[in-house]
Protein backbone atom coordinates (compact mmCIF):
# COMPACT_ATOMS: atom_id res chain seq x y z
CA UNK A 1 0.00 0.00 0.00
CA UNK A 2 1.41 3.63 -0.73
CA UNK A 3 2.33 5.54 1.81
CA UNK A 4 0.09 8.74 1.93
CA UNK A 5 1.96 12.09 1.86
CA UNK A 6 1.37 15.47 3.75
CA UNK A 7 2.14 18.94 1.15
CA UNK A 8 3.38 21.65 3.29
CA UNK A 9 3.58 25.00 1.34
CA UNK A 10 5.12 28.27 2.95
CA UNK A 11 4.05 31.25 1.47
CA UNK A 12 6.36 33.70 3.63
CA UNK A 13 6.55 34.80 7.05
CA UNK A 14 4.29 32.47 9.02
CA UNK A 15 1.78 31.58 6.55
CA UNK A 16 1.67 27.88 5.93
CA UNK A 17 -0.59 25.54 3.98
CA UNK A 18 -0.91 22.07 5.26
CA UNK A 19 -2.36 19.10 2.79
CA UNK A 20 -3.30 15.88 3.23
CA UNK A 21 -5.86 14.40 1.05
CA UNK A 22 -8.71 16.35 0.78
CA UNK A 23 -7.84 17.71 4.04
CA UNK A 24 -6.10 21.60 4.60
CA UNK A 25 -5.32 23.71 7.17
CA UNK A 26 -3.74 27.16 6.44
CA UNK A 27 -1.44 28.72 9.54
CA UNK A 28 -1.37 32.58 10.06
CA UNK A 29 -2.41 33.50 6.13
CA UNK A 30 -0.70 37.27 5.09
CA UNK A 31 -0.05 38.96 2.77
CA UNK A 32 2.79 41.54 2.40
CA UNK A 33 2.93 45.20 2.10
CA UNK A 34 3.00 45.98 -0.65
CA UNK A 35 6.00 47.66 -1.00
CA UNK A 36 7.51 44.53 -0.15
CA UNK A 37 9.62 42.50 -2.54
CA UNK A 38 7.76 39.41 -1.63
CA UNK A 39 4.69 39.18 -3.56
CA UNK A 40 1.92 36.73 -2.90
CA UNK A 41 -1.11 36.32 -5.71
CA UNK A 42 -4.42 37.08 -4.65
CA UNK A 43 -6.08 33.69 -5.01
CA UNK A 44 -2.80 31.74 -3.30
CA UNK A 45 -4.94 30.64 0.23
CA UNK A 46 -7.92 30.09 -1.63
CA UNK A 47 -9.70 26.56 -1.33
CA UNK A 48 -9.25 26.32 2.12
CA UNK A 49 -11.73 26.44 4.87
CA UNK A 50 -9.48 26.37 8.01
CA UNK A 51 -7.40 28.08 9.15
CA UNK A 52 -5.23 28.46 12.74
CA UNK A 53 -3.71 31.15 14.64
CA UNK A 54 -1.13 31.22 16.57
CA UNK A 55 -1.06 34.72 18.21
CA UNK A 56 -2.83 38.10 17.54
CA UNK A 57 -0.17 40.23 15.58
CA UNK A 58 -1.01 41.99 12.22
CA UNK A 59 1.51 39.80 10.30
CA UNK A 60 -0.36 36.41 11.63
CA UNK A 61 -3.99 37.83 11.04
CA UNK A 62 -4.35 41.36 9.23
CA UNK A 63 -5.12 39.09 6.07
CA UNK A 64 -8.04 36.89 7.11
CA UNK A 65 -10.34 39.34 6.43
CA UNK A 66 -9.76 39.32 2.92
CA UNK A 67 -9.32 35.79 2.66
CA UNK A 68 -12.57 33.91 5.42
CA UNK A 69 -15.24 33.39 2.81
CA UNK A 70 -18.49 32.60 4.46
CA UNK A 71 -17.81 29.19 5.00
CA UNK A 72 -14.13 29.61 6.77
CA UNK A 73 -13.46 28.79 10.37
CA UNK A 74 -11.10 30.45 12.09
CA UNK A 75 -9.64 28.67 15.32
CA UNK A 76 -8.46 31.58 17.60
CA UNK A 77 -7.52 32.85 21.35
CA UNK A 78 -9.71 35.44 23.16
CA UNK A 79 -7.78 38.77 21.74
CA UNK A 80 -7.59 37.54 17.61
CA UNK A 81 -10.75 36.82 18.30
CA UNK A 82 -12.26 40.48 19.47
CA UNK A 83 -9.48 41.86 17.39
CA UNK A 84 -10.96 40.37 14.15
CA UNK A 85 -14.63 40.89 15.20
CA UNK A 86 -13.22 44.57 14.99
CA UNK A 87 -11.64 44.19 11.79
CA UNK A 88 -14.82 42.87 10.32
CA UNK A 89 -14.34 39.44 10.55
CA UNK A 90 -18.02 37.97 11.25
CA UNK A 91 -18.31 36.00 14.13
CA UNK A 92 -20.25 33.38 12.46
CA UNK A 93 -16.19 32.54 11.14
CA UNK A 94 -14.48 32.46 14.47
CA UNK A 95 -13.93 29.47 16.66
CA UNK A 96 -12.59 29.99 20.22
CA UNK A 97 -10.09 28.26 20.97
CA UNK A 98 -7.90 28.07 23.90
CA UNK A 99 -4.51 25.98 25.53
CA UNK A 100 -5.62 22.00 25.45
CA UNK A 101 -8.06 22.62 22.88
CA UNK A 102 -8.17 19.54 20.87
CA UNK A 103 -10.29 19.32 17.71
CA UNK A 104 -10.30 18.06 14.38
CA UNK A 105 -10.13 19.73 10.87
CA UNK A 106 -10.85 16.68 8.10
CA UNK A 107 -7.76 13.94 8.73
CA UNK A 108 -6.19 16.81 10.98
CA UNK A 109 -6.23 16.01 14.91
CA UNK A 110 -5.01 19.28 16.30
CA UNK A 111 -4.29 20.17 19.95
CA UNK A 112 -3.07 23.62 21.11
CA UNK A 113 -0.17 24.12 23.22
CA UNK A 114 0.79 27.32 25.31
CA UNK A 115 3.05 29.26 23.55
CA UNK A 116 5.35 32.50 24.10
CA UNK A 117 6.38 34.91 22.36
CA UNK A 118 9.94 36.01 21.42
CA UNK A 119 11.04 38.67 23.72
CA UNK A 120 10.12 42.23 22.22
CA UNK A 121 11.83 44.37 24.80
CA UNK A 122 10.70 48.48 24.92
CA UNK A 123 15.05 49.42 23.29
CA UNK A 124 14.96 47.01 20.65
CA UNK A 125 11.46 48.08 19.79
CA UNK A 126 12.50 51.89 19.64
CA UNK A 127 15.73 51.02 17.70
CA UNK A 128 13.20 49.63 15.10
CA UNK A 129 11.10 52.26 15.13
CA UNK A 130 13.89 54.73 14.55
CA UNK A 131 16.37 52.68 12.35
CA UNK A 132 17.97 54.23 9.49
CA UNK A 133 15.52 52.00 7.24
CA UNK A 134 12.29 53.34 9.03
CA UNK A 135 13.77 56.86 8.48
CA UNK A 136 14.84 56.29 5.03
CA UNK A 137 11.71 55.04 4.39
CA UNK A 138 8.57 57.68 6.22
CA UNK A 139 6.80 57.64 3.44
CA UNK A 140 3.19 56.41 4.87
CA UNK A 141 4.94 55.26 8.23
CA UNK A 142 2.11 56.60 10.44
CA UNK A 143 -0.43 54.64 8.89
CA UNK A 144 1.84 51.39 8.68
CA UNK A 145 2.37 51.87 12.51
CA UNK A 146 -1.41 52.63 13.37
CA UNK A 147 -1.99 49.70 11.42
CA UNK A 148 0.58 47.44 13.53
CA UNK A 149 -0.22 48.86 16.87
CA UNK A 150 -3.70 47.59 16.23
CA UNK A 151 -3.24 44.12 16.51
CA UNK A 152 -1.99 42.83 20.45
CA UNK A 153 -0.74 39.30 21.22
CA UNK A 154 -1.64 39.85 24.71
CA UNK A 155 0.84 36.97 26.03
CA UNK A 156 -1.80 34.68 24.12
CA UNK A 157 1.02 32.68 21.95
CA UNK A 158 -0.19 29.37 20.81
CA UNK A 159 1.98 26.58 19.43
CA UNK A 160 -0.17 23.18 17.94
CA UNK A 161 0.89 19.75 17.49
CA UNK A 162 -1.28 18.41 14.58
CA UNK A 163 -1.02 15.17 13.54
CA UNK A 164 -2.51 13.22 10.38
CA UNK A 165 -1.53 9.94 8.89
CA UNK A 166 0.47 8.94 12.06
CA UNK A 167 2.83 12.14 11.46
CA UNK A 168 3.25 14.83 13.71
CA UNK A 169 3.95 18.18 12.84
CA UNK A 170 4.65 21.38 15.71
CA UNK A 171 4.00 24.19 15.23
CA UNK A 172 5.73 27.26 16.72
CA UNK A 173 3.40 30.44 17.09
CA UNK A 174 6.92 32.44 17.61
CA UNK A 175 10.69 31.74 18.31
CA UNK A 176 9.87 30.99 21.75
CA UNK A 177 8.64 27.81 24.30
CA UNK A 178 6.97 28.24 27.51
CA UNK A 179 8.99 27.08 30.58
CA UNK A 180 6.50 25.49 32.39
CA UNK A 181 4.98 23.04 29.41
CA UNK A 182 5.63 19.90 27.79
CA UNK A 183 5.83 19.94 24.21
CA UNK A 184 5.68 16.46 22.09
CA UNK A 185 9.22 15.40 21.49
CA UNK A 186 10.84 14.19 18.16
CA UNK A 187 8.31 15.36 16.51
CA UNK A 188 8.64 14.73 12.30
CA UNK A 189 8.78 18.35 11.89
CA UNK A 190 8.57 21.67 13.30
CA UNK A 191 8.42 25.06 12.12
CA UNK A 192 10.58 27.53 13.88
CA UNK A 193 9.82 31.43 12.53
CA UNK A 194 13.13 32.91 12.78
CA UNK A 195 12.78 36.38 13.39
CA UNK A 196 12.01 38.88 16.48
CA UNK A 197 15.79 38.83 17.87
CA UNK A 198 19.32 39.75 18.03
CA UNK A 199 19.75 36.26 20.03
CA UNK A 200 17.80 33.83 17.10
CA UNK A 201 20.41 31.27 16.29
CA UNK A 202 21.76 30.94 20.16
CA UNK A 203 17.39 30.56 20.97
CA UNK A 204 16.71 28.21 18.06
CA UNK A 205 19.61 25.96 19.23
CA UNK A 206 18.15 26.18 22.49
CA UNK A 207 14.64 25.64 21.44
CA UNK A 208 15.96 22.54 18.88
CA UNK A 209 18.17 21.30 22.13
CA UNK A 210 14.64 21.01 24.04
CA UNK A 211 12.58 19.25 21.28
CA UNK A 212 15.17 17.11 19.38
CA UNK A 213 12.60 17.26 15.83
CA UNK A 214 13.71 15.38 13.46
CA UNK A 215 13.03 18.27 10.77
CA UNK A 216 12.90 21.80 10.67
CA UNK A 217 11.00 24.24 8.49
CA UNK A 218 12.47 27.56 9.15
CA UNK A 219 9.70 30.44 8.61
CA UNK A 220 9.18 33.97 9.19
CA UNK A 221 12.86 35.04 8.30
CA UNK A 222 11.49 37.21 5.28
CA UNK A 223 11.27 41.03 5.00
CA UNK A 224 7.67 41.24 4.06
CA UNK A 225 6.53 44.04 6.13
CA UNK A 226 9.37 46.47 5.85
CA UNK A 227 10.57 48.97 7.01
CA UNK A 228 10.14 47.11 9.87
CA UNK A 229 10.74 43.63 8.90
CA UNK A 230 14.66 42.56 7.41
CA UNK A 231 16.14 39.69 5.51
CA UNK A 232 17.66 37.42 8.17
CA UNK A 233 20.57 35.10 7.35
CA UNK A 234 19.81 31.89 8.56
CA UNK A 235 23.26 30.31 7.32
CA UNK A 236 24.29 29.67 11.17
CA UNK A 237 21.30 27.96 12.04
CA UNK A 238 21.19 25.69 8.99
CA UNK A 239 24.52 24.64 9.31
CA UNK A 240 23.86 23.65 12.97
CA UNK A 241 20.49 21.66 12.30
CA UNK A 242 22.21 20.06 9.19
CA UNK A 243 24.62 18.54 11.83
CA UNK A 244 21.27 16.92 14.08
CA UNK A 245 18.06 16.95 11.60
CA UNK A 246 16.82 17.44 8.40
CA UNK A 247 16.59 21.47 7.64
CA UNK A 248 14.08 22.95 5.10
CA UNK A 249 13.91 26.68 3.66
CA UNK A 250 11.96 27.23 1.42
CA UNK A 251 11.46 29.68 -1.59
CA UNK A 252 8.01 31.75 -1.43
CA UNK A 253 5.93 29.03 -2.51
CA UNK A 254 7.80 26.29 -2.39
CA UNK A 255 6.34 23.03 -1.14
CA UNK A 256 8.20 19.61 0.66
CA UNK A 257 6.12 16.20 1.16
CA UNK A 258 6.84 14.34 4.54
Amino acid sequence: MQEKKINITWYGTASVRITAGSSQILIDPFFPFPDSRIKVAEDAYNNCRNILVSHGHFDHISSIGKIAGADTAVYCTKAPYRTLLKKGVGKENLRLIHVGSVFSVGDFSITAYKGKHIRLNAIDCLKAAFSRRVLQNRKGIIKKLVKITSFLERKETLCYLVEVYGKRILILGSLSLAADTAYPKEVDLAFFPYQGSDRLCEIAKSIYARLRPKAVLLTHFDDTFPPFSSEIDTSEIEDYLKKRAAVYKLRHGGSIEI
